[in-house]
C-alpha cells in the first residue's frame, strides 16, 4: 500500500473535553449557516443521510444547512477540518465508521486524533454492506464466483469507495478466509466505484447497502452477500456470508454526527436532542427507509462514544490479521 503525504504525526490521545463557557451556553445556536463535512463524494450513504436531514435542520433553526463533500484520503480530509475548526457547533462532521474507527488503526500517522480532537453527537443509522457483481458476468453467486477466479486466475478486479476503507478492509477479509484472487482498484467514493462496476471496468465490490442496492435496483450489478447476522429487509433473498459458511468478514457500517472537541456543552446538547428527534419523525424515517437506510438504535453520546473505542479495537484486530495495520 502506498504512503501518503496528507498524513502527519499527530499528538497522543487525550480524553474527550470541550468547553462551558457561560457566555457560549447562552447565546443562540445556530447564529450562522451550519456546514455538515461529508467525508465521500456524493451519493454514499452519509451524503445521502445529510441530504434527506439539511431541508429539516433548516426550517428548524432557521439558518441554512450547507452539506460539503470533502472527498479524499478514506475520508481524513474531512476529518482533517473538522478537527481545525472552530469548536461552535457551525462545523460538523456526518461521517461514516471508516474515517473514525478504521483510519486511526490502518495510518502511522494522521492530522486528527479521534479521541483529542472529536466529540461523538449521535449515531443516527446503520447499515450492513454487500457484495455486488457486474450483471454481465457469468457467476450469480459467491460459489460461483469463487469457482470463476480459481479458474481464472488474475483476472478478477474490485473496486472500493478508498484505500483503507471499511469498503475495502472487509473485501480484504473476505479475500483471505475464502482465498479470492482480486486485484484492488481504489476510488474516492461510491458513486465512481459503482460506475465502473456497473460499467464492467471492475467485476465486483463490498458497499453500503444505500448506494450498492440503488445499484443493484438498474439491473447493472447483481446482489451476492451481504454482512450482518440477517438477512436485509431491503434485500431479500440475498444470503449473509455467515449463511455462506464465510465467517470473520466484519458486520457492517454506520453513519453518526460527529463535533469539534470543546464544543460548549449546551450545543452538545442541543445537536443531539434536534438531529435525534427529526430522526423519530415518521416522515423522515419512511424517507430514508426509502433510500435504503436503517435508522439506529437510540443511545446516548456516551454509549456512541464507546462503541467508538470497541469498534476501533475490533478493525485493530482485523488489521492486523490483514497484515495492514498501521501499514500506510
Amino acid at each position: 500500500m502506498q504512503r501518503r503525504s496528507f498524513l502527519l504525526s499527530g499528538a497522543a490521545v487525550a480524553p474527550w473535553v470541550f468547553n462551558t463557557s457561560p457566555a457560549l451556553a447562552q447565546s443562540a445556536y445556530p447564529s450562522r449557516p451550519v456546514r455538515i463535512l461529508i467525508p465521500f463524494a456524493a451519493g454514499q450513504g452519509s451524503d445521502i443521510l445529510a441530504r434527506a436531514l439539511s431541508e429539516h435542520l433548516t426550517t428548524l433553526w432557521s439558518q441554512p444547512v450547507i452539506v460539503e463533500n470533502k472527498a479524499g484520503a478514506n475520508g481524513a480530509l474531512a476529518a482533517q477540518e473538522l478537527a481545525g475548526s472552530a469548536a461552535d457547533g457551525h462545523t460538523l462532521l456526518l461521517t461514516s465508521n471508516s474515517p473514525i474507527v478504521v483510519n486511526p488503526v490502518l495510518y502511522k500517522s494522521l492530522r486528527y486524533d479521534v479521541e483529542r480532537d472529536f466529540h461523538p453527537i449521535a449515531l443516527l443509522s446503520t447499515t450492513p454492506l454487500a457484495l455486488v457483481a457486474n450483471a454481465a458476468q457469468p457467476y450469480k453467486t459467491v460459489p460461483e464466483l469463487l469457482a470463476y477466479a480459481k479458474a481464472n486466475p488474475g483476472k478478477l478486479s474490485y473496486a472500493s469507495i478508498g484505500a483503507g476503507s471499511t469498503s475495502h478492509m472487509c473485501m480484504e477479509a473476505f479475500k483471505q478466509i475464502t482465498g479470492l484472487d482480486a486485484v484492488h482498484v481504489p476510488y474516492k467514493g461510491s458513486a465512481p466505484a459503482l460506475a465502473d462496476v456497473m460499467a464492467g471496468h471492475v467485476h465486483i465490490m463490498i458497499d453500503g447497502l444505500p448506494s450498492a442496492l440503488a445499484a443493484h435496483k438498474s439491473g447493472k450489478t447483481r446482489a451476492l452477500a451481504i454482512t450482518g447476522p440477517k438477512e436485509s429487509s431491503f434485500m431479500p433473498g440475498t444470503p449473509t456470508f455467515d449463511s455462506l459458511g464465510i465467517k470473520g468478514v466484519p458486520a457492517g457500517g454506520w453513519y453518526g454526527l460527529i463535533a469539534p472537541a470543546r464544543t460548549d456543552a449546551a450545543v452538545l446538547d442541543k445537536l443531539y436532542k434536534d438531529f435525534t428527534s427529526i430522526m423519530k419523525r415518521p416522515d423522515v424515517d419512511a424517507k430514508l427507509r426509502s433510500l435504503n437506510l436503517e435508522p439506529a438504535p437510540t443511545m446516548t453520546s456516551a454509549q456512541f462514544h464507546e462503541m467508538i473505542r470497541k469498534e476501533t479495537a475490533m478493525w485493530e484486530g482485523t488489521a492486523k490479521k490483514l497484515g495492514l495495520y498501521k501499514s500506510e
